[in-house]
């Protein structure tokens, strides 16, 4: 399963020179079983011809969220599928912001990239709609993550 979403993100990922730690959940609904994939990336952990190639602004204060879906078929097969993807970011202090999410297809792989901004070590609660398409039902997916300036 690990090894689908490193394929997904495999534009991404192999071109951040520290590992980021990628979280998942299992969704179910009408339509059948899915995996979300989710992280979030200070933007300075890409290179700049990268963050060039996909629109993403490097900053010390600004990072994006990386969030794939994919479908568990019976054959045990993964095929990454499309969605729709809404949601924001709270810090503790209740400061809240949306973030707007951009698809990113490549070859089999789809992806959904949303920029914020954060200040150092600032513990930041996400949480995202996740409807995969086809589908009737929405998701939400919370996590937090502690954000670093590089």
């Amino acid at each position: 399963m690990k090894q689908a979403f490193i394929c997904l993100l495999f534009p991404v990922l192999v071109l951040l020179p520290v590992l980021v730690q990628a979280e998942s959940e299992n969704i179910r609904d009408n339509t059948g079983q899915y995996t979300v994939y989710y992280q979030a990336v200070n933007s300075t952990f890409i290179t700049p011809d990268i963050a060039e190639q996909y629109g993403i602004v490097r900053s010390d204060r600004r990072a994006f969220l990386n969030i794939s879906v994919v479908k568990n078929e019976v054959d045990g097969t993964t095929p990454a599928v499309p969605a729709t993807i809404s949601g924001g970011k709270r810090n503790l202090l209740g400061q809240t912001g949306n973030i707007e999410f951009r698809e990113i297809r490549e070859a089999a792989a789809i992806y959904y990239i949303g920029e914020f901004d954060f200040s150092n070590t600032e513990r930041v609660r996400f949480s995202v709609d996740v409807q995969p398409e086809n589908s009737e039902t929405s998701h939400e997916i919370r996590w937090e993550a502690r954000m670093y300036n590089n």
